[in-house]
């Protein structure tokens, strides 16, 4: 039997959610015998219309890994509200678009054929083109959209109108910090004694794409705030890369101090770390995102001892965290593995949110209040407590709410080393470094 999946509200769905609680739990506890009390306790009649949740998600290509998350992370969260009884005597069911490798006319037929379905009440995604156009094409359609990632695209396009986007949320905040943080970080570690850059220089290596590029431009502006020497740069295209020889190349006869690259595909991450493993500088080693996801380290294992990491959008992954502990235990339970993926962590919790704003609106139709119940609500969740900016619609940023977390692979695991809040360890050096 499922656990109710509605967390704790703190604005005014406070008390409706609360109701819905006791609801579901009774509903649980007598196994569910009774599909038309559990949905009555739920706040309406037996459930017995069904509500379609869209999502999209790169189910093929290069990101299939990321679109998988995405898929798992929404299908628990609609098991787990259908065996609580559904919502207002709604029930749940997703329908999935493939946005493949986020070519724009991937991501335009899904977004058609989500806004073509009546039945398609809200849309979820962990994210689905690279500029978030699709965004603009939710609002007109006056369709729920929840979307998690590249938020500085959903902030450019939202806060020049915000009042023209009321159905389109991010539950992921700004991601200025990506641009700062892994400088910080450093600059901590060598004040505290536990690494000394040589000459503090750092070498930026980037992917032709708005995600990539807006934090490698923040990265080079912070290291170069702090006093630090860029010794180098290099953009790949977009896409599978294969041979990091040519860059590589450059990185070794530059010997920086400190490595970033923010080409944040899995598969491109693990062959950049495999062939720099193969003749390694003296250099700290940081990786945008992909490591975050399980298959990085199906890729490379051992070999991903040291490297540096961070995520504001996965499951905060502390054991005195009770939504964060309850989903992972949910998802072990689901797959098999408490190695929660982070664009699940996102889906499941956008449907959630979704449930909630529902059960406080009670018609799925009204996408305009059910929109507004979304803006206002302010609740725990397994990624931190997401309340909204109403001047960008993103979730707010920072420990009390959506926290960047920064972690380095130690002892074949994810280890959080950052924030002090949350932290599981602490930053070690990495094994290919001099001592």
């Amino acid at each position: 039997m499922a656990r109710s999946p509605f967390l704790r509200p703190r604005t005014p769905v406070r008390a409706i959610t609360a109701v819905a609680v006791t609801g579901a739990l009774a509903a649980l506890t007598a196994c569910s015998s009774s599909t038309s009390t559990s949905a009555a306790e739920n706040g309406g009649e037996a459930g017995t219309k069904e509500i379609q949740i869209g999502l999209l998600a790169p189910l093929t290509g290069a990101l299939a890994s990321d679109g998988l998350g995405m898929k798992q992370g929404a299908e628990l969260a609609v098991k787990q509200l259908n065996e609580a009884g559904g919502v207002n005597g709604y029930t749940f069911k997703l329908k999935v678009a493939d946005v493949q490798s986020q070519s724009n006319d991937a991501v335009t037929k899904g977004v058609q054929t989500l806004t073509d379905d009546e039945s398609v009440k809200a849309v979820v995604t962990g994210y689905a083109s690279t500029s978030n156009f699709e965004i603009d094409e939710f609002a007109a359609a006056e369709k729920v959209y929840l979307i998690g990632g590249n938020t500085a695209q959903t902030q450019e396009i939202i806060e020049k109108d915000p009042a023209k986007y009321p159905t389109v949320w991010s539950i992921t905040p700004n991601y200025d910090a990506y641009g700062t943080e892994p400088v910080d970080l450093a600059e901590s570690w060598a004040e505290q004694g536990l690494w000394k850059p040589r000459g503090k220089s750092a070498f930026i290596v980037r992917s032709d794409n708005p995600y990539s590029e807006s934090i490698a431009d923040g990265l080079v502006k912070q290291f170069e705030a702090k006093g630090w020497t860029i010794a180098g740069q290099e953009k790949v295209p977009f896409g599978t890369v294969n041979d990091w020889g040519t860059v590589l190349g450059k990185i070794r006869s530059a010997d920086p101090d400190f490595i970033v690259n923010t080409d944040y595909q899995v598969s491109n991450e693990a062959s950049f770390l495999q062939q720099f493993l193969q003749k390694p500088t003296n250099s700290l080693l940081f990786m945008q995102y992909g490591p975050n996801q399980p298959q990085f380290f199906e890729l490379t294992k051992q070999q991903a001892e040291g490297v540096l990491f961070n995520n504001l959008a996965g499951m905060v992954p502390s054991p005195d965290y009770e939504p964060a502990a309850q989903l992972q235990k949910d998802w072990k339970a689901e797959y098999g593995t408490d190695d929660v993926d982070p664009q699940g962590v996102m889906t499941y919790v956008e449907t959630m949110i979704y449930a909630d704003a529902l059960r406080e609106v009670g018609d799925p139709d009204d996408a305009l209040a059910i929109g507004a119940a979304i803006g206002k609500s302010d609740s725990e969740r397994a990624s931190g407590r997401i309340a909204f900016d109403q001047a960008t619609h993103l979730a707010k940023q920072g420990d009390d709410y959506v926290p960047l977390q920064s972690f380095q692979f130690q002892d074949e695991k994810r280890t959080l080393i950052a924030p002090e809040k949350y932290k599981s360890g602490s930053f070690r050096l990495p094994p290919w470094m001099d001592k």
